[in-house]
C-alpha cells in the first residue's frame, strides 16, 4: 500500500486538478473545464506544490504517482470517460 501519510491530505478539488495536470492540461484549460477562474487554478496549483513538496507541477505529479495519491489508472480512466472532469465534485 502506498505511503500517503507523509503527505498532507488533498481535498477533492485538489485531486481533480492534480489529475488534470497529469493529463497535460494547462491552467487555462483546467479553469475552462471546471468553470473556475485561472486565479483559483493557480492557487490550487501552489497548494498542491506545497503539499507535495514540489518545485514544479510536473515533479508534483511524479510525487503523487509515486506515493499513490493518484494512479495512472485515474489519469487514463478519466481521459476516456464521458463525464466532464468537474463532475466528480458537483459540477458538470
Amino acid at each position: 500500500m502506498p505511503n500517503e501519510k507523509r503527505l498532507s491530505p488533498l481535498n477533492q478539488q485538489e485531486r481533480t486538478i492534480l489529475r488534470l495536470f497529469a493529463e497535460g492540461y494547462n491552467n487555462k484549460e483546467i479553469a475552462n473545464q471546471l468553470c473556475i477562474s485561472q486565479y483559483n487554478v493557480r492557487e490550487v496549483r501552489a497548494s498542491l506544490m506545497k503539499k507535495l513538496s514540489a518545485r514544479s507541477i510536473s515533479s508534483g505529479v511524479r510525487t503523487a504517482l509515486e506515493e499513490g495519491v493518484i494512479t495512472l489508472y485515474d489519469v487514463l480512466e478519466s481521459r476516456f470517460s464521458k463525464k466532464p472532469p468537474g463532475a466528480r465534485f458537483g459540477r458538470s
